[in-house]
């Protein structure tokens, strides 16, 4: 048996046993800790595997049982094997830094199986090729990611309050939004009969063709448009980020920042660039402006804000904008600036949250007016913020300015002056409330002691340290050399606009 051939399945499937496997073990948190690293590091090096064996092999497709295109399909391409490079290298990082971070009995009682299970849920969503799977994954990592939401880090500051309160809301509009996509999918098997993806793409533009495509359709469309809105937290279904991102454990910050979010940005591209074609000309406008308005309300957001993890969490939605506004381009230079520009934000943004769990730490507060003048008593948590906030505002030589200007020359040999030009000026907003927060932060005044009282002696640790110092690192990677993410992301861009291998790789193939 050749191991390599099943390793989407293995990317799966091995999370959820570890789960089960983490639940059993719960009394020995030094055997959970070993393997847990051990499995997620594991997954990083399948998924180098898989992402590379599509680059020279072509798009795979994998049979969950022999039942063909009525059965469980995964199929890995470019842009789904790439994003689950991406999420196992977040989360063996995020990992890592949780071992210090979160509270020892958490950690073992219920954080590695929640943890090992929001993984499965990404993978699946990213590796499904069925439709409802693709439902059925959400529900995992809607969940799970609750479960993590709620876990107590050490010298937490966060009152279990504020986190039971922000976990409500995202369940219910989660909740809503699982009902909108029920009846979304449900209305799609209704009208072609199957749950394939690349099978209801052969049937609707069949019906397209013939000139009978359902006027509902369209309705179908634009409840997928809610569903992944939601998930990517774009405006205005994005109330329930500003209140998650900031209560949540920092770790788990970084995974929802970092990765969770962009499920919604990868649900868009697989099913309007895939299923929805014949719908793109009519929704690529409406995408637009919902990507511009959650730029503009983004960044209006971030500006007024004082808690330094509510600050990133509304500079995550301002920036999920911008890969939005990629993708409503709809050609192959705009889609490529849309990918470079989420593996740049969820690097970046995945280190700014870890690092601002190390900033929290050390301060003892969320409140940027209660610090001030740390970059003397933590100077690299300092240096790495700076890098980090660098790069969200664009600036050379690190990977963020390679995202915007990608994006920015897109849009303008596309002709989309006035996207442009909204985007290139909430920019500015971005440059100026990321360096506002390092001026609160670390170059200011030193705080108050007798009012706030000292910065904690205890400093950052090396597993909390490391992980963060590695997302440095692949920021400044991506801004000096940044052609192998670009060619990359042009070959999954072609892809992407050319829907037919894909379709083939499924329907038309020799069974396992």
């Amino acid at each position: 048996m050749n191991l390599s051939t099943h390793i989407p399945i293995i990317l799966i499937a091995t999370p959820i046993l570890v789960a089960a496997l983490m639940i059993l073990l719960r009394k020995q948190p030094g055997i959970q800790k070993v393997l847990s690293v051990a499995v997620s590091f594991a997954m990083l090096i399948l998924s180098i595997i898989l992402l590379s064996q599509v680059w020279s092999g072509g798009i795979q497709a994998y049979e969950v049982g022999e039942w063909g295109k009525y059965g469980i399909i995964l199929v890995a391409d470019l842009l789904s094997s790439g994003m689950v490079v991406l999420t196992s290298f977040v989360s063996f990082l995020a990992l890592i830094y949780s071992l210090d971070y979160i509270e020892k009995k958490s950690l073992s009682a219920s954080y590695y199986p929640l943890f090992s299970l929001l993984v499965a849920g990404l993978n699946g969503s990213f590796l499904t090729g069925d439709i409802f799977n693709l439902f059925v994954f959400f529900e995992l990592l809607l969940l799970s990611s609750c479960g993590l939401v709620i876990a107590n880090e050490q010298g937490g500051v966060t009152k279990s309050s504020d986190k039971m309160e922000a976990t409500f809301k995202y369940l219910v509009l989660n909740m809503l939004s699982s009902i909108v996509m029920l009846i979304a999918v449900s209305s799609l098997y209704a009208t072609t009969g199957t749950l394939n993806m690349a099978d209801i793409s052969v049937k609707l533009s069949a019906m397209s063709a013939a000139g009978t495509l359902p006027w509902y359709v369209f309705a179908i469309a634009l409840m997928f448009v809610v569903v992944f809105g939601n998930k990517a937290a774009i405006f205005p279904l994005h109330y329930w980020l500003p209140d998650v991102h900031p209560t949540a454990p920092s770790p788990i910050s970084a995974m929802l920042s970092g990765v969770l979010i962009k499920v919604g940005a990868y649900g868009m591209l697989r099913v309007f660039f895939l299923i929805f074609i014949d719908t793109l000309d009519i929704f690529k406008p409406v995408i637009m402006y919902l990507a511009l308005a959650t730029i503009v309300v983004g960044a209006i957001s971030a500006v007024a804000q004082t808690d330094v993890k509510r600050l990133l969490a509304y500079s995550s939605v301002s920036q999920i904008g911008y890969v939005f506004l990629g993708i409503s381009f709809g050609s192959i230079y705009g889609i490529t600036a849309a990918l470079v520009y989420l593996v740049n934000h969820a690097v970046a943004k995945s280190m700014l949250f870890l690092t601002s769990g190390g900033i929290i730490h050390h301060a003892g507060t969320r409140d940027m007016r209660k610090m001030g003048g740390m970059v003397d008593s933590a100077p690299l948590m300092s240096l790495m913020f700076l890098v980090g906030a660098m790069s969200i505002a664009g600036m050379p030589p690190l990977g963020g300015f390679i995202a915007k200007l990608s994006l920015f020359d897109a849009g303008i040999g596309e002709q989309y002056y006035f996207a442009i030009g909204i985007a290139l000026f909430f920019a500015i907003f971005t440059l100026f409330y990321m360096f506002r927060a390092m001026l609160l932060m670390f170059w200011g005044e030193k705080r108050d002691v007798e009012k706030y009282g000292e910065y904690s002696h205890h400093g950052t640790s090396v597993l909390m340290a490391v992980p963060i110092v590695v997302l440095a690192l692949t920021v400044v990677a991506f801004g000096i050399y940044a052609e192998p993410l670009i060619t990359l992301a042009n070959a999954t861009a072609h892809q992407i606009l050319d829907p037919q291998p894909y379709i083939d790789a499924v329907l038309v193939r020799v069974v396992r």
